[in-house]
């Protein structure tokens, strides 16, 4: 059937009118909106590309799936650091040990550190110097320096010479150490106690980090496959995957404060506040997935 006077054409930009195809009430608006007008290759009238609202949406739906994803990605980022900063705990108290004073001590979920840089001063008592003494007591607990060495060697120097002055080893190490120290005494049978519980609560939390993390991970990659094919059940990942990795890390922080020792003089640093930022983030994530609006006019948001 020809087009008559009057007749709209199928997008409804175009009118037909005894002058040939004018703009419709419907583009007028659109270029009023700020639409943006183009010349058509194939014909000489000034032509108007608006979209539709379906390619709106998925404008929208793919732009936001970015975001998302590269918010994922940067809460990722920190938790990663969160697990491996061995600067969950520092002491609190000052150290009964001189040459520890000026130390910087720094426990993980895992591993330890201790910076012995900026020891100074020689200890009274055995004209050792505090540095020796701070790197040969970190290189015990990290087994740089075995048991074997200690007792055959004349002087801590001797043994610390070619040591570095910060030393990181693993909490585990530091608990053998201890145990193989230890006497039949209630302090020894504590401090072991202390170590194992410590050693406990890090591996347990490492574990629900990493299933945080790897869910994470498989919702961002989820995410942006699905921006370029149909992915099954994207929209369900992505609806819960963060939440399932905050539930997880929230777990890990929580199991850990369970388990760690009580009462033994440390406080929180800032692996422990860059993890507790990690949880708040997937949950503000997972909060925006089920409290989004729906859509905006023609442009629908997330979805």
């Amino acid at each position: 059937m020809n087009p008559q006077i009057g007749d709209l054409s199928e997008d409804g930009y175009w009118v037909l009118t005894a002058e040939g195809w004018q703009p419709s009430e419907k583009q007028i608006q659109a270029l009023d909106q700020g639409a943006a007008p183009h010349t058509e290759s194939n014909s000489q009238q000034a032509a108007m590309v608006t979209l539709t609202p379906d390619a709106k949406k998925t404008q929208s739906t793919n732009r936001m799936k970015y975001i998302f994803s590269g918010a994922i990605a940067f809460t990722l980022v920190l938790l990663l650091f969160g697990m491996y900063l061995d600067s969950w705990t520092v002491p609190n108290e000052e150290p009964e040990e001189a040459w520890l004073v000026d130390a910087e001590v720094g426990l993980g979920l895992t591993e330890f550190t201790i910076d012995c840089s900026e020891v100074t001063g020689t200890d009274p008592d055995t004209g050792e110097k505090n540095k020796d003494m701070c790197k040969f007591a970190a290189g015990l607990s990290s087994g740089e320096i075995t048991m074997w060495q200690a007792a055959n060697s004349a002087t801590v120097e001797e043994l610390t010479n070619d040591l570095s002055t910060e030393i990181s080893g693993p909490i585990s190490e530091m608990c053998s150490v201890i145990e193989e120290a230890s006497d039949d005494s209630k302090e020894s049978r504590d401090a072991i106690e202390s170590c194992e519980s410590r050693e406990s609560a890090g591996t347990t939390a490492m574990v629900l980090f990493w299933l945080s993390f790897v869910s994470g991970f498989a919702t961002a990659l989820v995410v942006i496959i699905s921006v370029y094919k149909a992915v099954p059940y994207s929209n369900e990942v992505e609806k819960f995957g963060s939440l399932v990795s905050g539930i997880f890390a929230l777990l890990g922080l929580i199991i850990w404060l369970i388990l760690k020792p009580e009462n033994d003089g440390i406080g929180f640093a800032s692996a422990f506040y860059l993890t507790l930022l990690c949880i708040v983030l997937f949950s503000a994530l997972a909060a925006l997935q089920f409290i989004r609006p729906k859509s905006v006019g023609d442009v629908v948001l997330f979805e």
